[in-house]
C-alpha cells in the first residue's frame, strides 16, 4: 500500500469523511489527491495526519503495514477500552497475553495502546499499582526516543502528547495516588491535564474525562479542595462540550464529597442526588451500586436518604 491508501484505509475505519480528516490540516481536495496516489503529501502534512488518525509514522513503511493484522488489534483494543470503560476489569485478562502483545501489536502505537491497558488491568485488578507504573513507563518509551528511568523524567523530554501518551501519564498519575504519593501524582495529572487542549483534533478524546476524575480525588487528598473542585468543574464542562458523560457521575460525587468536608452539606446533597441519578440513567451499574454503599451512611442527608428509598422501591417495582 502507498501512503494514500493507507490513509484511506484509516480515514474509513474511522467513519471519518475527507472533509473532516483535512480540517485544519488541508483542503479535502488535498485529501483526495493524497488518497489517489495523484500528490505526494510533506512531511509536516503526514505528521498531522497521523497525529488526528491516532498512528504512528512507522505504519507509512510498507514493511510496517498489514490490514488484516490492523483490523484484528482495532478490535482488540476497542474490546479492552469497552471492559475499561465499564470497570470489568476481570474479562480483559484473555485479551491480554503476550501472543497477541508479539503477533499483533506491530507498531509502537498498537504495542503502547495494548501496555496502556494492561497496565490499567494490573493496577486495578491485581492491585499491583508499582508493576503497574513500570509497564506504563515502558510503554511511553515506545514513543520517546530518549531514555528514562522514572516517569516523573519524562516531561523534560517532550512538551506535548498523544492521546494515549496522555492516558499513561495519568494512568501512572493514579499508581502514585494508590500509594498515596500524592505530590507525584499532582504533577503527573497536571501534565496530563494540560496536554488535553493539544488533544482537540485527535479522535476519541472523551475517554479523557477520567483525567479530571482522577485528578480531583487527588487533589481533595491533598486537602486543596478549591483546586480539586475547579478541577472537577473543568471537567464537568470537557465531557458537556464532547456530549458524553463519561466520568461524569463521579465527578458529582467528588463534588459532593469535598463539599461535605467544607462543611456545605447542602450543596454537597445535590451534587450527590445528581451523581446517584446519572449513574442510574447511565446504565453505569458498577458505580451506582458503590455510590448506594457510600450515601446511605450520610444519614444526616434527609433529602438524599428519600432519593435513594424512591430509587430502590422503583427497583423493587420492575
Amino acid at each position: 500500500m502507498n501512503i494514500g491508501e493507507i490513509i484511506s484505509f484509516y480515514r474509513k475505519y474511522q467513519n471519518l469523511t475527507q472533509s473532516e480528516l483535512a480540517d485544519g490540516i488541508c483542503t479535502q481536495g488535498n485529501i483526495s489527491l493524497i488518497e489517489k496516489g495523484l500528490r505526494i503529501p510533506s512531511v509536516e502534512i503526514v505528521t498531522m495526519i497521523s497525529n488526528k488518525l491516532g498512528i504512528s509514522l512507522d505504519v507509512f513503511e510498507k514493511n510496517n503495514f498489514y490490514e488484516k493484522q490492523e483490523r484484528h488489534v482495532t478490535t482488540i483494543l476497542n474490546q479492552l477500552e469497552a471492559f475499561v470503560n465499564c470497570r470489568q476489569y476481570a474479562q480483559m485478562s484473555s485479551l491480554l497475553s503476550d501472543d497477541i502483545l508479539n503477533k499483533y501489536c506491530n507498531n509502537p502505537i498498537t504495542k503502547q495502546q495494548f501496555l496502556c491497558y494492561k497496565g490499567i488491568y494490573i493496577n486495578y485488578y491485581e492491585k499491583k499499582p508499582r508493576k503497574a507504573l513500570e509497564i506504563y513507563r515502558q510503554a511511553l518509551q515506545e514513543t520517546n526516543i530518549t531514555a528514562f528511568n522514572t516517569i516523573s523524567d519524562l516531561p523534560k523530554h517532550k512538551k506535548q502528547f498523544s492521546k494515549i501518551e496522555t492516558l499513561l501519564i495519568s494512568g501512572a498519575a493514579s499508581c502514585y495516588y494508590l500509594t498515596a504519593k500524592f505530590e507525584k501524582a499532582a504533577i503527573l495529572f497536571d501534565i496530563a491535564r494540560r496536554n488535553v487542549d493539544h488533544l482537540k483534533l485527535q479522535l476519541s478524546t472523551q475517554t479523557l474525562g477520567t483525567i479530571y476524575y482522577n485528578a480531583c480525588k487527588n487533589l481533595k487528598a491533598l486537602a486543596r479542595y478549591d483546586e480539586a473542585i475547579e478541577i472537577a468543574q473543568k471537567g464537568l464542562l470537557f465531557e458537556a462540550n464532547r456530549k458524553t458523560i463519561y466520568r461524569s457521575a463521579e465527578i458529582f460525587f467528588e463534588l459532593g464529597e469535598i463539599l461535605t468536608l467544607q462543611g456545605n452539606l447542602a450543596q454537597a446533597e445535590k451534587y450527590y442526588i445528581r451523581s446517584m441519578y446519572l449513574s442510574l440513567t447511565t446504565n453505569n451499574n458498577h458505580f451506582l451500586r458503590l455510590l448506594l454503599i457510600a450515601l446511605k451512611q450520610k444519614q444526616n442527608l434527609q433529602l438524599l436518604q428519600e432519593n435513594i428509598m424512591m430509587l430502590e422501591k422503583s427497583f423493587n417495582n420492575i
